[in-house]
């Protein structure tokens, strides 16, 4: 009897698959343990390896398919039997992805190599190179009528020269990269989240040196895990943002859905594009718990093996790109949440002293954007402030928490 091979259900939340891949054909023998095809989420890829054996059947979904969860993606069953199942009469049509990846290298190969409309070795007038460059015309097949044979405006005319080249368009060589599944969900979430969502982006800087020598004292605990910025960041933010929850909400169809607790989100580069895993409860952890914590959601999304669960449901997200020496940007708040704090570069400024005097310090920026809708500028202003002073100075604040260090 025929058996079906289900498209899997990878975390409730997920209701559709990306079928990425076949690695077998119809008609060739599986045993348990086979790989058949892989799959992805909107941020994890997974393959699918055979749990019985026998004849491919029928395959019903092509590469570049959404197939929903828990529908049949093949057929297996013993060799010369007849599938006897009803099979909806489905065309299976190459995708958009796979057929511009089929014709990228085609079109690569068979593009005509660009001519150099202004090659330094043509000897031309300024004003008859940009004539040439507007008419797409190569001055090389052109005589010149000028001082020493030298190519004149009047010269870059296809009516006055018979023998002048016109470049064709389609001889600009170029190659066609397909976004990604995942790609295209990442874009289709952050144009809604712009659409529709009243963002507003406040920044400050800090004063550095406290969690600067904070993480200097660290190093006398050597049971402690490898403390960053980071850690430290979420920390801070996951203190501070209680005394303004209208932060640590979500906003859906009017009304505002404040958590009780404090999820993180933390925006992770990885490989296939963005990630937000999310870390719960970082209210109520310590120091070293969110770090420990914090790497393991990190590497499981490096490596696109996180649960879909444990990417969603982020009551506020962090997104750090100070270590790619960016000095401000607006983050996009992922919505429904209301919003979202960028940390900056660390950068060295200056101030004076009680007595007058410069005195130079490293400063890190942070840019907070905000849904206007259920915040004012005050109010973001408000937590922006006291997250600075949190900061400013860490190593009272913590010791003082009953969920410190460790």
């Amino acid at each position: 009897m025929a058996i079906p091979v289900l498209m899997p259900k990878q975390g409730i939340t997920v209701e559709s698959c990306f079928l990425g891949k076949w690695y077998v054909n119809e008609n060739d023998m599986v045993s348990v343990g086979t790989l058949l095809f892989n799959y992805e989420t909107d941020k994890a890829v997974f393959d699918y390896v055979s749990e019985v054996e026998g004849r491919i059947l029928k395959i019903l979904y092509a590469a570049g398919d959404i197939v929903d969860v828990l529908q049949p993606v093949c057929y297996v069953g013993e060799t010369g039997e007849k599938l006897d199942v009803n099979i909806p009469e489905t065309k299976i049509e190459v995708s958009v992805e796979a057929s511009l990846k089929a014709n990228v290298q085609s079109e690569t190969t068979s593009a005509q190599p660009i001519v150099n409309v202004l090659s330094d070795d043509v000897y031309a007038s300024p004003r008859a190179k940009a004539k040439a460059l507007k008419q797409n015309i190569d001055l090389s097949s052109i005589k010149g009528s000028g001082p020493d044979g030298r190519i004149i405006d009047r010269d870059v005319s296809l009516e006055n020269v018979g023998h002048a080249v016109r470049l064709p368009e389609d001889s600009l060589s170029f190659t066609i990269k397909p976004l990604s599944h995942m790609r295209k969900i990442i874009g289709n979430t952050m144009m809604k989240s712009l659409q529709n969502i009243a963002q507003l982006t406040h920044s400050l800087s800090f004063d550095a040196t406290d969690i600067f020598a904070f993480r200097k004292t660290l190093k006398q605990h050597e049971a402690l895990p490898r403390i960053t910025f980071n850690d430290i960041l979420i920390f801070a933010v996951s203190r501070v943002i209680r005394n303004h929850m209208n932060l640590n909400a979500h906003f859906v169809d009017g009304q505002l859905k404040i958590f009780d607790h404090v999820h993180v989100g933390i925006a992770t580069d990885t490989p296939r594009g963005l990630m937000v895993p999310t870390l719960q409860n970082a209210d109520v952890l310590t120091l070293a718990e969110i770090s420990i914590q914090t790497k393991a959601l990190i590497s499981q999304c490096v490596a696109g093996q996180i649960n879909p669960d444990l990417l969603t449901n982020a009551s506020f997200t962090i997104s750090n790109l100070g270590m790619l020496d960016i000095e401000h940007f607006t983050p996009i708040i992922n919505p429904p949440q209301t919003g979202i704090l960028g940390i900056n570069n660390v950068s060295t400024k200056v101030k004076t002293d009680d007595y007058g005097r410069y005195v130079f310090y490293q400063a890190m920026g942070l840019s907070l954007t905000y849904d206007h809708q259920v915040l004012d500028g005050a109010d973001a202003s408000r937590f922006l402030k006291e997250l600075k002073e949190y900061l400013q100075d860490f190593a009272k604040h913590i010791k003082s928490d009953s969920k410190g260090l460790v």
